[in-house]
Formats: C-alpha cells, sequence, structure tokens
C-alpha cells in the first residue's frame, strides 16, 4: 500500500531538507512493523487484525449485537479505569457528540457505569432504567 504525506500544514515550519532526513527513519520504523521485528514488536497483532481475527467470535458479537439493538431500550457499557474506553472511543468515533439525545436515533441509548465512584450517579443509572429494557456489556 503506497501512502503520500500530505505536508501542506509544515511547510511554513519544517524544511523540505528536514522532512527528507527522516524518510530513513520512517522507513526503518515501517519495514519492523512489516517484519514484526523490532522492540514491541509482540504488540503488533493489530497489523493483520483486518484480516486475521476470529470471524466465528466476530459473528458471535454481531449476532449479540442485533439481539440487543432489538431488545433493548438502553445499553449499559460497564467498565472501570480504561476497560470502558475502547467502547467509548468506538462510540464517539461512530457517533456525534449527541448521539443519545437524537431522535432518529436507530440502536438503544448508551450509558456508562462502573466508570466514576459518584453513588449519585449510579442512583441517576437505577433511575434511568427502572421502566427500560436494558442490556449490559
Amino acid at each position: 500500500m503506497a501512502l503520500k504525506l500530505n505536508d501542506n500544514y509544515v511547510k511554513n515550519f519544517i524544511s523540505d531538507d528536514e522532512l527528507k532526513a527522516l524518510v530513513p527513519a520512517v522507513e526503518d520504523a515501517h519495514q519492523k512493523i512489516v517484519d514484526k521485528s523490532g522492540e514491541g514488536s509482540d504488540f503488533l497483532g493489530w497489523v493483520d487484525l483486518p484480516v486475521n481475527y476470529d470471524k466465528e467470535e466476530f459473528s458471535r458479537i454481531k449476532k449479540a449485537a442485533e439481539k440487543i439493538k432489538s431488545d433493548s431500550d438502553v445499553l449499559v457499557v460497564v467498565g472501570i479505569g480504561g476497560s470502558y474506553l475502547g467502547a467509548k472511543a468506538a462510540i464517539e468515533m461512530l457517533t456525534d457528540s449527541f448521539y443519545n439525545l437524537s431522535s432518529d436515533r436507530k440502536t438503544p441509548m448508551i450509558i456508562f457505569a462502573g466508570n466514576s465512584i459518584s453513588s449519585s450517579y449510579l442512583v441517576d443509572v437505577i433511575n434511568l432504567l427502572k421502566d427500560k429494557d436494558f442490556s449490559v456489556n
């Protein structure tokens, strides 16, 4: 896959010679990623993820998502620390900032629990869920 650097926004800050000087380091880093040979190479599973993943597990996830979508008014994502951040990042990447407030939303409202030690917040979550069908992830 060929990539092209769009340097339009750096031309006032970095000279062409400075950019050209970076080429060997970038090519070296790229080769180490492709070969999985550099330091930290055991953390490069993401490189092949688009083609090398558990397709059966992915099918189960999609089936569960369809069930949640059809059965639930709300999806509660539970996690402490960083364990909920992957879901939060994906949701924010795929939706707009006011997704939960949208009247044309086609999927359950999504809220997070466990990411705060506020008892008031958890009471608010319980009150929100009181009369709703919900799923927990």
